[in-house]
């Protein structure tokens, strides 16, 4: 329980923090709502004893209109009230979900690149993404709900003591159970929630692969609709029949418990009509006891729904502290080096890196320098090892064993970011942008202002400008298929644009990972002429298997099984008769 008030604490801070304001507003009018109730039936109570003794004594009406007054301004303000207490709850929600996405969002991009190696991490960030949006509102409504019932309740329960303090004892003990069964069912249904994370997000995959643009000309092509529909169909009923169980389960409790409140309903008006007949109620006051106790039927559960709403959200609150929590170990270990340039170069010393689930490391004692200036070529067969090497380089992972160095500096005692700053890199999966062209290369450096001289130029090195150029909203022109008068491109026009935000950035290292395998033979070759004049000022590291291509560098690194085979000009390797020749002479067998 201490566990759970924390996390209530810290769920009502982000709501705070959040907005403050919608959340005492939310909370005065929520109190004020509370008597309202209360004063509206000693009103009623009135106004049937008023309109009785009228009827009886053969009186006029005017006593009588300004409690029906009364009661209707009462009543119209009970309406208002819940009416502005929604608008008040809804504001104070969208602040809160755009503050828990705003949370949610720095905390992804943070978190080290590694997590997405783990199953375990798609499971917490789809719970987290879930539940933070709301829950923490969640908790303040039930908190507010709970203590508006609780002085609601105690109303009802003063007004029942007056009839009999049995009344009051009835009203408490048929609703014991109900609390009981919510809080069973919380445990029950989070645990359930939790350990169908997978299955659930397996159902969205399946869901993706049949509604999504990417793998839609597969699935067509090769007519696998129906079996993906089917495995779709599979997992979703898997998990939602054990759900429907669950919940069959709790309804016929819930039938059971509902059945003791009817009779303790049943028992009240037996005792409250014969006590009527007899003259010792007045209609007045009959009318008043019934709508107590049937009022305080529903404030009493709503306290009780309120605490168990509060345990469920305890549990499912867990998760997202759970999540924002997490600790980013790609940090600037201390004392805190601030990097100034690269002068001399970059050396990876005896560096060692594993996946995660893996037994065989995807790198092993490879040591490499790369001189400022110089244009490195990392080739080898897939798996070698390449991809993870740029990855270490540029400190979006971290080495298991060895270090890497910045002009002789363990890059680890630098702040991540202000390191990847002297880095450009095309990936191999680079990201298509569904903004404008111009944006699309902008993004390489987001932070700079808008040159559109310097953009263009790298649009131009890229081979891209006069394409972008011809757009009909020129660099303007929205790209891709989501928007609007978008226009999409063909992978290659895409991987050029990618090249052009690469060279936009700037940065002082310039990593191309396959950078013209969806170019055509001409941009390829046109590229690859003006290469050292495209990089001039640079250090470029090239990952290709085109190996015509790496001809070009000042040095030639072979990696196979994670390890460095052999390293030298490609002059040099040919003459050794290597690994490197072997593979460069297959390549180019084919083309005699």
């Amino acid at each position: 329980m201490k566990s759970k008030i924390k996390l209530f604490r810290k769920a009502l801070d982000l709501v705070w923090q959040s907005a403050p304001g919608w959340a005492t507003v939310n909370i005065i009018i929520s109190v004020l709502q509370s008597f309202f109730p209360l004063v509206l039936i000693w009103l009623i109570k009135l106004l049937i004893d008023e309109i009785t003794a009228a009827v009886t004594s053969g009186g006029t009406a005017e006593r009588i209109i300004p409690l029906v007054i009364a009661v209707v301004v009462i009543y119209f303000l009970d309406e208002i009230s819940s009416a502005s207490a929604f608008y008040v709850r809804r504001n104070q929600s969208v602040r809160l979900e755009e503050y828990m996405y705003e949370l949610l969002h720095a905390k992804a991009v943070r978190l080290d690149l590694i997590n997405f190696e783990h199953p375990g991490y798609y499971d917490s960030l789809s719970r987290a993404v879930s539940e933070a949006p709301w829950r923490p509102n969640s908790i303040l409504d039930n908190i507010i709900s709970m203590f508006r019932g609780v002085i609601s309740l105690i109303l009802m329960a003063g007004i029942l003591l007056s009839l009999h303090w049995g009344a009051t004892v009835l009203l408490i003990v048929v609703n014991i159970p109900g609390i009981w069964l919510r809080l069973h069912y919380a445990d029950i249904i989070y645990n359930f929630q939790k350990e169908q994370t997978p299955e659930t997000r397996k159902t969205a995959y399946f869901n993706w692969l049949l509604t999504g643009d990417r793998p839609s000309r597969e699935i067509r092509l090769f007519g696998l609709g129906d079996y993906f529909i089917s495995l779709f169909k599979k997992s979703y009923n898997k998990q939602k029949a054990e759900e429907l169980n669950i919940l069959r389960k709790r309804t016929l409790i819930e039938a059971v418990t509902d059945l003791f409140k009817a009779l303790s309903f049943l028992i009240l008006l037996l005792i409250v009509a014969r006590q009527t007949v007899s003259g010792v109620l007045t209609l007045g006051q009959m009318a008043m006891f019934i709508l107590a106790f049937r009022q305080g039927m529903s404030y009493i559960k709503d306290v009780f729904n309120s605490v168990g709403s509060l345990y469920e959200d305890g549990l499912f609150i867990g998760d997202v502290f759970g999540f924002l929590g997490l600790k980013e170990s790609v940090t600037a270990f201390p004392p805190v080096i601030t990097p100034a340039g690269l002068k001399s170069g970059i050396v990876a010393d005896r560096v060692s890196f594993t996946y995660p689930g893996n037994q065989k490391p995807s790198l092993e004692n490879v040591s490499l320098e790369i001189k400022k200036g110089e244009i490195i070529a990392l080739v080898g067969p897939n798996g070698a090892g390449k991809s993870t090497l740029v990855r270490l380089l540029t400190r979006l992972y971290d080495p298991g064993s060895g270090n890497i160095r910045l002009d002789g500096q363990d890059i680890r005692a630098m702040d991540p970011q202000e390191y990847r700053k002297y880095f450009s890199v095309v990936f191999q999966d680079f990201m298509l942008y569904n903004l404008s062209a111009g944006e699309n290369i902008r993004l390489g450096n987001i932070e700079s202002a808008k040159d559109l001289s310097s953009l263009r130029q790298a649009a131009r090195s890229a081979g891209v400008d006069e394409l972008l150029n011809n757009l009909p909203k020129g660099y303007d022109t929205v790209m891709g298929t989501l928007f609007d008068e978008s226009r999409d491109l063909s992978w290659g026009e895409w991987q050029k644009i990618a090249l052009a935000r690469a060279l936009f950035r700037e940065a002082p290292v310039l990593i191309l990972d396959e950078p013209s395998s969806s170019l055509d033979a001409d941009t390829e070759y046109e590229i690859f002429r003006r290469f050292r004049d495209i990089v001039r000022g640079r250090t470029a590291i090239l990952i290709t298997h085109r190996l015509s291509n790496v001809t070009l560098a000042d040095r030639i690194v072979v990696l196979e099984n994670g390890s460095v085979a052999e390293s030298g000009s490609h002059d040099e390797l040919m003459k050794k008769q290597g690994r490197y020749y072997e593979m460069y002479t297959k390549q180019s067998s084919r083309f005699v």
